[in-house]
C-alpha cells in the first residue's frame, strides 16, 4: 500500500495556511499573513532531509505531492546522509516534532486560549530567520509558528516560515520566546478566503471581545434602541461571522446582510438577528 502519510499531513497544512490569507491585530500592528505551498515543506522540517535544502521549496512540496518522498523514505534519507545513532535519532525526533503536531494548527489560529505575539527583531543570539514568533499555550505543549517578512516595500505582508513545538514538562519549554523585550496579546484574527474573499473573525481575545461589546452598547444608545445583553450578543455574531464591524446603517440593511450569506446556517443567524433587530427597533 502506497505510503500517504507526508502527503496527508502536507495537504491538511495547506488547506489550513494556503487556501485563506490571515489578519493578526495586535494593539500596534495588523499583520497580513499569506502563504504559498512552497513554503510547506520546511514547516514540515523536510530540510533535514537528503542534501541541504534537498526538500525544501518548490522542489519539496512537488516531491511529497508525486511521493518522491514518504513517511519510510523519510527516515531512510536521515540514516544515509546523518552518520552517528545519535544523531539520526535527534533529527527523526525533530522532524516528527513538526509532522506530529502541525495538526493543531487550526487550532491555533482559532484558539479559546490568548495568543501571543513577539517581535523577534535582530537577536545575534537566535538562529531564527523570522520576524515574529506567534505563540500558543495548550495544556501540555507549547506551539510556535515563526512569520517572516514576505516583501520588504509592503511592511506587514508576511508568511509562515517555521514551526516548532515544547512541552512543558521539558526544562527549557519556553526558550523560543523567553527574554524577548516586545510582545503583544493578539486581539483578533480575521480568516479571508483567497478565492471568494469572505471574511470571518476566527479568534477574538476576552479583551478585544469587552470593548467590542462596549462599543455595540454605545452605538445602540446612540441609535436611540436598548442595548440589552441579547442584542448586542447577536450582533457580536454577525460581526465575526462576517470579519467586520457593522455600523447602524449596515445593521438596517437587512437585504444587504442576507445578500452575505452562502449557506443555510448563515441564513439562520443573520434571520435570527433581523428578527430581533426588528423587535428592538419597534420597541417591543
Amino acid at each position: 500500500m502506497k505510503d500517504t502519510r507526508l502527503l496527508q499531513i502536507f495537504q491538511s497544512v495547506k488547506d489550513t495556511i494556503c487556501k485563506y490569507d490571515y489578519y493578526i491585530h495586535t494593539s500596534k500592528k495588523i499583520i497580513h499573513l499569506s502563504n504559498t505551498e512552497d513554503k510547506i515543506p520546511h514547516l514540515m522540517g523536510l530540510q533535514y532531509a537528503g542534501r541541504p535544502k534537498q526538500y525544501t521549496g518548490d522542489f519539496g512540496a512537488y516531491a511529497v505531492k508525486k511521493g518522491r518522498i514518504t513517511m519510510q523514505s523519510l527516515e531512510k534519507l536521515v540514516q544515509k546522509y546523518y552518520r552517528t545513532e545519535e544523531k539520526q535519532r535527534r533529527i527523526l525526533e525533530v522532524i516528527h516534532l513538526k509532522l506530529d503536531n502541525l495538526s493543531f494548527l487550526p487550532e491555533m489560529f482559532a484558539s479559546y486560549s490568548k495568543l501571543y505575539l513577539y517581535d523577534l527583531g535582530k537577536r545575534e543570539d537566535s538562529d531564527f530567520d523570522s520576524d515574529y514568533l506567534m505563540v500558543h499555550e495548550m495544556e501540555d505543549r507549547t506551539l510556535h509558528l515563526g512569520i517572516i517578512k514576505k516583501d520588504r516595500q509592503e511592511k506587514n505582508l508576511c508568511q509562515c516560515n517555521s514551526f516548532m513545538t515544547t512541552y512543558k514538562k521539558d526544562k527549557n519549554s519556553d526558550s523560543f520566546y523567553r527574554g524577548l523585550e516586545h510582545c503583544y496579546e493578539i486581539n483578533r484574527i480575521v480568516r479571508e478566503d483567497k478565492m471568494t474573499k469572505r471574511a470571518e473573525t476566527i479568534y477574538l481575545s476576552s479583551m478585544a471581545e469587552c470593548r467590542e461589546r462596549t462599543g455595540i452598547e454605545k452605538m445602540l444608545q446612540a441609535g436611540g434602541i436598548g442595548a440589552d445583553e441579547k442584542l448586542v450578543t447577536e450582533i457580536v455574531k454577525v460581526n465575526l461571522k462576517f470579519g467586520i464591524y457593522h455600523t447602524m446603517d449596515m445593521l438596517n440593511d437587512g437585504a444587504g446582510l442576507l445578500a452575505k450569506c452562502v449557506d443555510k446556517r448563515e441564513k439562520a443567524l443573520v434571520s435570527d438577528f433581523l428578527a430581533l433587530w426588528e423587535e428592538k427597533r419597534n420597541g417591543i
